[in-house]
């Protein structure tokens, strides 16, 4: 491996592991925000419906009430009860036709006795909210006209069939909602958020921002709370993972690169390994001159014959008085006929036929499933087209021919034994007067 590739290998992997980081890390925390959201709702929820009850209880006791009226002291015990069994509730208020008649605890909420929220434009709309639809409505945070404090305010409208009679209020400060926030939000090691939550009371923006902590704008997780009619968005930022994940991400990616890198190491090193056995097989099998398998390849093809069972012919050529042909024109001129002989027998046989040249001038063709007297026929054309095509090497025109011997063999035969028999036929050829097909009898 060069150290260009070494580099960019190393530059990827790294920018891999930070892309996987960034990804992985986003499907952890978006799971994880999920959960913190799912708690944060029970949480919240379960502080809101308490005081939902007590709000629902205060507006029950005024309707079973003599004449609609609620005395001080039913108020106050009441009250008492009320907001030392729901703890995360920290006031109630009466205000029948919308003026602050009762408050509890008297000396933190005293003067908003006599307050009329149908006339505050700051609380007005909330209010009309509530007697309009009937409904129980969630407001905040807002100022408290009498602490100043920052708070919720969950308004019951009290009526008798058509007719107003007043509201039921409990107060839940901003101070406990956000405890409980910033409470689970620590369990859950998170220390950047925003949650964001709707005011009838107000038209600005800067009023709707229930809770804000760190910077929570990029990189966020949203999820919502839901609060009975009102709905509360929460933004909770993470981070983009820790050196820990990063590390584990290079180091599997530098593994799996170094197992690729092996493993195409490997697979070029097969490769070499067997372009080398493949060129020594082939340099063992082949002639160098002509190309063809020398006596070696075709023994070894004979044998694969033999193992499917294949009988067939064998023939051995030789070209008549090549001697002399060396002898006249030196050995550069006898391979070149040689080489022009091979093209022209692999021209007048088949692919299914194996051509080899066994030695000097003498050369051999296997022929599968032919009987002598088929393998005859082709030998004879092929004698036929040596007789008749002239072999222009250099300046020279050299004509020649050749002589063949032909015997059959079945699949339990010997090699030696057809060849010996393939001999004795050619013998018989050249002894006939050359150029002319035997077939061994």
């Amino acid at each position: 491996m060069t150290r260009t590739i070494k580099i960019i290998t190393v530059i990827s992997i790294i920018t891999i592991t930070e892309l996987l980081a960034i990804k992985l890390n986003a499907l952890e925390h978006e799971e994880r925000a999920t959960r913190i959201v799912h708690k944060l709702n029970k949480e919240i929820k379960a502080t809101f419906d308490d005081a939902l009850i007590t709000s629902e209880v205060l507006k029950e006791m005024v309707l079973l009430s003599t004449d609609r009226t609620f005395s001080q002291q039913q108020f106050d015990q009441l009250s008492k009860k009320l907001l030392s069994t729901y703890t995360n509730v920290d006031a109630l208020l009466y205000l029948p036709k919308g003026i602050v008649k009762y408050a509890s605890p008297y000396v933190e909420h005293k003067l908003a006795i006599g307050h009329n929220v149908l006339l505050d434009i700051r609380r007005k709309r909330g209010a009309d909210e509530s007697i309009r639809h009937k409904k129980t409505t969630i407001i905040g945070p807002v100022t408290l006209v009498q602490n100043e404090r920052q708070a919720f305010i969950l308004r019951k409208g009290i009526t008798d069939d058509s007719e107003f009679i007043g509201f039921s209020s409990s107060i839940v400060y901003l101070d406990t909602i956000l405890d409980i926030v910033e409470k689970s939000l620590d369990e859950s090691d998170i220390n950047q958020y925003s949650i964001v939550g709707y005011n009838p009371d107000s038209d600005t923006q800067e009023d709707k921002v229930i809770a804000n902590k760190g910077n929570a704008t990029k990189y966020s997780h949203h999820g919502v709370i839901n609060l009975y009619n009102t709905k509360w968005d929460i933004y909770i930022f993470t981070n983009n993972g820790n050196f820990a994940s990063r590390l584990v991400i290079f180091a599997a990616l530098s593994l799996l690169a170094i197992l690729v890198w092996a493993a195409i190491t490997y697979f070029r090193r097969f490769q070499a390994a067997e372009r080398q056995r493949h060129d020594l097989q082939h340099e063992a099998h082949c002639d160098f001159l002509t190309g063809l398998l020398n006596r070696r390849g075709f023994e070894y093809r004979f044998n694969l014959l033999k193992e499917k069972n294949t009988s067939g012919s064998i023939a051995i050529f030789d070209i008549d008085f090549f001697k002399n042909i060396n002898d006249s024109y030196g050995h550069d001129i006898g391979d070149a006929v040689l080489v022009q002989f091979t093209k022209l027998c692999a021209a007048h046989t088949t692919s299914e036929f194996i051509l080899s040249r066994t030695g000097g001038e003498e050369f051999m063709l296997l022929m599968p499933d032919l009987n002598q007297y088929q393998a005859k026929e082709i030998c004879e054309k092929l004698r036929i087209a040596v007789e008749k095509a002239p072999f222009f090497i250099k300046h020279l025109n050299i004509n020649i021919t050749v002589s063949i011997g032909i015997s059959n063999f079945a699949s339990n035969d010997k090699m030696e034994t057809a060849l010996s028999y393939a001999d004795d036929a050619l013998y018989q050829a050249k002894k006939n007067g050359r150029n002319q097909v035997c077939i061994y009898a």
